[in-house]
C-alpha cells in the first residue's frame, strides 16, 4: 500500500471520462486549474478504486462549486449525521435551551418522614458526567442535601424513575449488536447518568500473582463488576470485557503484564432508567436517608397520587452541550438531541416525531423531505443516507444563520481539539479547518469549512462508502485536500 500519494496532474479530458464534474471558475488561471486537478488526482487515487467517493467543495461567498464528484448521490454519512441532528436541535430549541431534572413526591411529609414515593424526572439531560461536573453524582448529592434541608430523613415508599418524556426505546434503529457493550453505543433515554456507562480504571498488579484492581468512576448496586483478571510476568497485556445483552454483569478477563500502567475502559449499562433511579437510591442512603421501598420504572407503577415538587435543576445551555456532542462525536448526546427536539415540539420524544421535526427544519435549508434517510440521530445506523450536496446546504445555512458563531464553535478544529485534534498538524489547515468527522465500518466522512491563503472561505463535504482500507488511509486523502486548499492563493506565483 502506498505510504504517500503523488499529486498527478490529470487531464480535464480524463476527468470528464471518469464521470467527475469539474466546475469552471470565473478566472481561468493556471493556479485555479492546477488546484482543481490536484484535488481530482487525490479523489481518483487508485488505492480507492474499489470504493465510492462523494465530494462537494464550494465557495462560501458565492456558492459557486469548485469541485464535485457524485455530489448528489446518497451515502451512509456515519457521524456526519450529527450535522443534521445538531442543526435541527439548535434551530428548534435555541442555543439557550436547558434540560430540566426534578424530584417530585406523592403522599405527605410528617416528622422527618416522607410517607409516599419519590419520583426522579428529566427530559433527557445528558450532562451528569465529568465532562461538565467533578462527579456524575453531583446532582444526586444536591438532591440529598435539599431533602435533608427540609427535614426528610426517611422515605416510606419507592424511588420511581419517570422516563415518560421519551418513548421506551433505548437503542438506535439498525445499531450493530456487537458494539453495544462499548461507550459509543450507550443506551439513551430521558434519565441519563454518567452517559450511561461506567468508566473503569484497570490497574495491573505490581508483581506476578498480585490482584489486578478495578476502580469505577461511580459505584452503583445496579452494576456488578466481575474481576477475572490475572497479573503475569511473561506476556503483554491480553484484556477484554464482556456484558450480556440484557444484564449488567460486566466480566473482566485476561492477563495483565505486571507493573504496567493503568488504563480505562467504559462498558455500557443496560436500562438507563433503572441505572439512574437505583444509583439515586444508593446516594440518598449513603447520605443518611433511609428508604423502605424499592426502585421502579414509571411504566411499572400504578399509584396515581398527586405529585408535588421537592427539587428542580437546569442543565448547562444547549450551545455548551452541542460542543460536547460535535467535538467528541458523542452518540448519546445526538440521540438525545433528536428526541428532545421532538418532545419540545410535540410533547413526546419519539424517533418518529423526531424525523418529522428534522424534515421540517431541514426543508428550510433546501433539503426535500424524502430525498435522504434520517434513521437515527448519531450516525451509528447503516440505514442513514444523505448526499454531499445536502450536507453542504446545511453547513451553508448554519453559517449564514444568527447562530454562526455557536455553530462554528461546536465543530472540531484541525490540530486543536475534538476528533481532529491529531490531524493536519503542522500544515496550513491546522487551526483553520473546522469539520465534523464520521466513522463506521467501511464508511468515512468529513464535512465543514476551510479558508485559503487569501482569506476566501470554502464549505466541503467528503464521504466515502464501501472502502476496505483503514480510516487512516482515507485521512491521507481528505486532509491533503484541505491542506492544498489552505495553501491556495489565487494570485500566487
Amino acid at each position: 500500500m502506498k505510504k504517500y500519494l503523488s499529486l498527478i496532474l490529470l487531464s480535464l479530458a480524463f476527468a470528464a471520462c471518469s464521470g467527475v464534474e469539474i466546475s469552471q471558475r470565473d478566472s481561468n488561471t493556471s493556479n485555479s486549474e492546477s488546484l482543481i486537478l490536484k484535488i481530482d488526482s487525490l479523489f481518483n487515487e487508485k488505492m480507492f478504486a474499489h470504493a465510492f467517493w462523494g465530494v462537494k467543495i464550494a465557495s462560501l461567498e458565492s456558492g459557486k462549486s469548485l469541485y464535485e464528484q457524485n455530489a448528489d448521490k446518497l451515502f451512509m454519512p456515519a457521524s456526519n449525521e450529527k450535522i443534521l441532528t445538531t442543526a435541527t436541535a439548535l434551530k428548534v430549541l435555541g442555543p439557550e435551551f436547558h434540560f430540566v431534572s426534578k424530584l417530585d413526591y406523592t403522599g405527605s411529609i410528617e416528622n422527618g418522614v416522607l410517607n409516599g414515593d419519590l419520583f426522579a424526572y428529566s427530559n433527557g439531560d445528558p450532562t451528569l458526567y465529568t465532562r461538565f461536573f467533578d462527579s456524575p453524582l453531583v446532582l444526586f448529592k444536591k438532591y440529598a442535601k435539599e431533602l435533608k434541608a427540609i427535614g426528610i430523613r426517611k422515605i416510606n415508599g419507592n424511588i420511581i424513575g419517570d422516563d415518560s418524556a421519551f418513548e421506551d426505546e433505548h437503542l438506535g434503529y439498525g445499531w450493530a449488536y456487537d458494539g453495544l457493550p462499548y461507550w459509543y453505543s450507550a443506551p439513551f433515554g430521558p434519565l441519563q447518568l454518567s452517559e450511561n456507562y461506567i468508566d473503569v480504571t484497570v490497574t495491573p498488579g505490581k508483581y506476578a500473582g498480585d490482584n489486578a484492581v478495578l476502580f469505577p468512576n461511580i459505584r452503583s448496586s445496579y452494576v456488578n463488576l466481575v474481576n477475572n483478571l490475572s497479573t503475569v510476568d511473561s506476556v503483554n497485556t491480553r484484556f477484554d470485557f464482556t456484558r450480556g445483552l440484557c444484564d449488567n454483569d460486566i466480566l473482566f478477563s485476561g492477563e495483565l503484564k505486571a507493573g504496567t500502567k493503568s488504563f480505562e475502559v467504559s462498558p455500557t449499562v443496560v436500562d438507563p432508567t433503572l441505572f439512574y433511579a437505583t444509583t439515586l437510591k444508593d446516594v440518598l442512603e449513603q447520605e443518611g436517608i433511609t428508604i423502605q421501598g424499592g426502585v421502579f420504572d414509571i411504566r411499572e407503577y400504578s399509584n396515581s397520587g398527586k405529585r408535588k415538587n421537592l427539587a428542580i435543576y437546569e442543565s448547562p445551555a444547549l450551545k455548551e452541550i452541542a460542543k460536547g456532542l460535535m467535538k467528541r462525536s458523542q452518540n448519546l448526546y445526538a440521540e438525545t438531541f433528536a428526541r428532545v427536539s421532538a418532545w419540545y415540539k410535540t410533547g413526546y420524544g419519539s424517533m418518529r416525531n423526531a424525523r418529522e421535526i428534522v424534515a421540517a427544519t431541514l426543508s428550510e435549508f433546501g433539503l426535500e423531505p424524502g430525498s435522504y434517510r434520517y434513521m437515527d440521530g448519531s450516525g451509528l445506523s447503516r440505514y442513514n443516507y444523505v448526499s454531499p450536496n445536502q450536507l453542504v446546504k446545511i453547513l451553508v445555512g448554519m453559517y449564514n444563520s444568527d447562530m454562526k458563531d455557536i455553530w462554528l464553535d461546536a465543530l472540531p478544529i484541525a490540530g486543536v481539539d475534538g476528533t481532529l485534534r491529531n490531524r493536519m498538524k503542522n500544515t496550513s489547515a491546522e487551526n483553520n479547518a473546522r469539520a465534523k468527522t464520521g466513522t463506521i465500518s467501511n464508511v468515512r466522512g468529513l464535512s465543514g469549512y476551510v479558508t485559503d491563503k487569501d482569506g476566501a472561505e470554502y464549505v466541503f463535504s467528503f464521504l466515502i462508502n464501501s472502502h476496505l482500507l483503514s480510516s487512516k488511509d482515507t485521512e491521507i486523502i481528505t486532509d491533503k485536500v484541505l491542506e492544498i486548499i489552505a495553501n491556495y492563493s489565487e494570485n500566487q506565483d
